[in-house]
């Protein structure tokens, strides 16, 4: 079944909504309530209401479009004992100097005076349309966080999924995942985060609805065989006036971004090619299936494409093309969703034996970074090796797709370290019009040229990668 992607915010929409409208009627004359003085608190309050995932991270006003950061390489070198009259030899740690970009997120809303007009006597225009741009720009700020990839689309900022080097596995090799019989999973996630230096951070788990469920049974299930009382998931409070479930003192985030909830909707065509002249593929028969990644993370693929190569030459690759954008039904309507796509290929033709090769964005861009179609449609993707290339990191190399089992998916757990010097937790921002409240979400109002009033909403920031090997990410767990 369908899981709402706005589901996470349902708790406070109907206070943001009143909150957003009073900011944009306290001035007088239309239009004029967007102005920032009114706005910019509003919103960056909405958006730790709207969202646990942003509340848990460090935002960090940084001058500028580079921040910069010291990262330890090194512990200073073993053993301290020695004889009383010695000389005591210098001994250093080892930091290297470190920079992330700030990459732009924005999106533009317009409200015609017509429909403000006409509809105030039962809704206010601006409000909504300004709340339904603030939900899309969380989702996105969301998806960047948590998928975002700079090589496969260079317009985005790294997301923790790209980040992660030490502790990325799969719960099962299998496809369609394994179940987990006891708690082992979670505990075992904790002790590598710990080993590694994170035992006093900051840090929570990111789990699906389903997984939620699972990991509040078995634990019931233990308190019950040793005759405790309570469902065992103590509660923990966060900002934004969260409260949430906590495991070990962890707090657990219910999530919809970690779990397929869908198949790809697209058709998919694969095709020999020798056009780009750079491909590396030798003749043989391949198999290739492609995975969409949207706001619920990354999805089923479609079926398993068979290509046979037979040019005879050293620079074919496999030509992929898609008949529409993965879709998502909402409200009955389909609904573009895809993000970017993930590329798997093998030479034997099962799920379990398809490898990530490449990620690419779902859209496609002009030479200023405008977005200007849809990746496969507007332009084909190419498949050119069978070596995973740059947008692959060498952890997710072995990835294999997420194909249901008895009818569920197999799904992701994330354990996140959240302090942001050694750990994943700290968000640099620059915010020159948001100087008042260090908001990290922005609004800006735009010059009416026509019969209508436009605004932006817009961050400038970039996840920083201070250090990852206190988080852990267990891929392929099912949950029934």
């Amino acid at each position: 079944m369908q899981i709402d992607i706005f589901k996470q915010f349902n708790k406070y929409a109907s206070q943001n909504k009143a909150l957003i409208a009073k900011a944009l009627t306290t001035a007088s004359g239309t239009g004029a309530g967007l102005i920032p003085q009114n706005l910019e608190k509003v919103i960056t309050d909405a958006c730790v209401r709207l969202s646990p995932e942003m509340a848990m991270l460090t935002p960090k006003k940084i001058v500028g479009n580079i921040h910069s950061f010291n990262r330890m390489t090194a512990r200073p070198s073993r053993g301290g004992a020695m004889g009383e009259s010695s000389t005591t030899p210098d001994s250093n740690s080892k930091t290297v100097l470190d920079t992330v970009t700030m990459k732009i997120v924005r999106r533009k809303g317009k409200i015609t005076n017509f429909m403000i007009d006409t509809s105030q006597d039962y809704i206010d225009a601006q409000a909504y349309e300004m709340e339904n741009n603030l939900q899309a720009h969380i989702l996105d700020m969301i998806y960047y966080i948590l998928y975002g990839n700079k090589a496969a689309n260079v317009w985005e900022f790294d997301g923790v999924n790209n980040m992660l080097a030490s502790h990325y596995s799969s719960h099962s090799p299998l496809s369609g995942g394994a179940v987990p019989a006891n708690l082992k999973f979670l505990d075992s996630m904790i002790d590598k985060s710990n080993r590694r230096g994170g035992v006093r951070h900051r840090r929570a788990f990111l789990v699906s609805p389903e997984m939620l469920s699972l990991i509040s049974s078995l634990l019931s299930n233990v308190r019950l065989n040793q005759g405790l009382q309570g469902s065992g998931l103590t509660q923990v409070d966060i900002g934004g006036g969260w409260r949430l479930n906590a495991y070990r003192d962890i707090p657990i985030i219910e999530t919809t971004s970690m779990s397929p909830v869908e198949a790809m909707t697209a058709t998919v065509t694969c095709a020999a090619s020798t056009a780009p002249t750079d491909g590396a593929m030798s003749n043989g028969t391949y198999y290739v299936a492609v995975a969409p990644v949207t706001y619920d993370g990354e999805q089923a693929p479609c079926a398993i494409q068979t290509v046979v190569l037979n040019a005879g030459t050293s620079v074919q690759g496999i030509k992929i093309d898609l008949s529409a954008p993965h879709y998502t039904v909402l409200n009955g309507v389909n609904t573009a969703s895809a993000m970017s796509y993930r590329i798997y290929a093998g030479t034997v033709n099962a799920y379990a034996s398809l490898t990530l090769k490449k990620e690419v964005s779902a859209f496609t861009y002009g030479s200023d970074g405008t977005p200007n179609g849809d990746n496969g449609i507007t332009a084909s993707i190419y498949l050119l090796s069978m070596t995973h290339d740059a947008s692959v990191t060498t952890a997710k190399a072995s990835d294999i797709p997420l194909v249901a089992s008895s009818g569920i998916y197999p799904e992701n757990i994330f354990l996140w370290d959240l302090d942001p010097i050694q750990g994943l937790g700290k968000l640099p921002f620059t915010n020159q019009a948001g100087d008042r409240f260090e908001g990290l979400v922005v609004t800006k109002p735009l010059a009416e040229t026509d019969d209508f009033i436009q605004f932006l909403i817009k961050s400038y920031a970039a996840l920083c990668p201070s250090y990852e090997a206190t988080s852990v990410w267990l891929r392929n767990v099912r949950a029934a």
